[in-house]
């Protein structure tokens, strides 16, 4: 299996390495976001209910990518400013805006790495075609395998760079649906907690 992937990384050329390698970055960026986004929606889910049946119920301290967003809005909060519900309407809308690129984290190089491999594929395309033009002009039409080879490395790229990027795209769509709803359970538990206030 090793020796057939090599050999198809060798006839699609240099580039078939850079979406390989380009690929490896992205799906490992991917599950370190879903390991991170899941912890952060379990911890939340659980602050939100004991926000829920506790009012005074306090979220653990955050420690490194430990804890809720709920959590580390909390610990941010300047309770000596707050005074009324305007003054912790606006903290609450200054840290969220803080906090937001922490939780995307490397989703919006995920995306233009997804968008990146099949440009990549393509690059792949018009390298193996420009091989197939040289053939045609050094020898015309007459050597069939030379061609063959440039139009096989034409159409691997571009199929790799495609089935690299599908996945990638895919999943990413996934967390952000995840982060989405990691942000709604966020914003209603910060929501009671408005409500509660005097």
């Amino acid at each position: 299996m090793i020796d057939g992937s090599l050999t198809l990384m060798e006839r699609g050329g240099p580039i078939m390495w850079i979406i390989f390698l380009t690929a490896w970055i992205a799906f490992i960026m991917l599950a370190e976001r879903a390991i991170q986004i899941q912890l952060w929606i379990k911890q939340a889910l659980h602050d939100q209910q004991g926000l829920e049946n506790d009012p005074s119920y306090q979220p653990r301290s955050p420690k490194r990518r430990k804890g809720s967003p709920i959590g580390i809005l909390l610990h941010r909060l300047n309770w000596k400013e707050i005074h009324t519900r305007s003054d912790l309407a606006r903290q609450l809308n200054i840290q969220l805006t803080e906090l937001m690129p922490k939780l995307e984290g490397t989703l919006p190089t995920i995306a233009i790495i997804g968008s990146l491999l099949p440009m990549l594929g393509l690059l792949g395309t018009v390298i193996g075609m420009i091989e197939v033009f040289e053939v045609i002009a050094r020898h015309g039409t007459g050597d069939p395998m030379q061609m063959a080879h440039g139009i096989s490395q034409a159409l691997l790229t571009t199929a790799s760079g495609l089935i690299c990027a599908i996945p990638v795209i895919f999943i990413h769509h996934l967390l952000v649906r995840r982060l989405g709803f990691l942000m709604a359970v966020t914003e209603q538990s910060m929501l009671m907690l408005y409500n509660r206030h005097g």
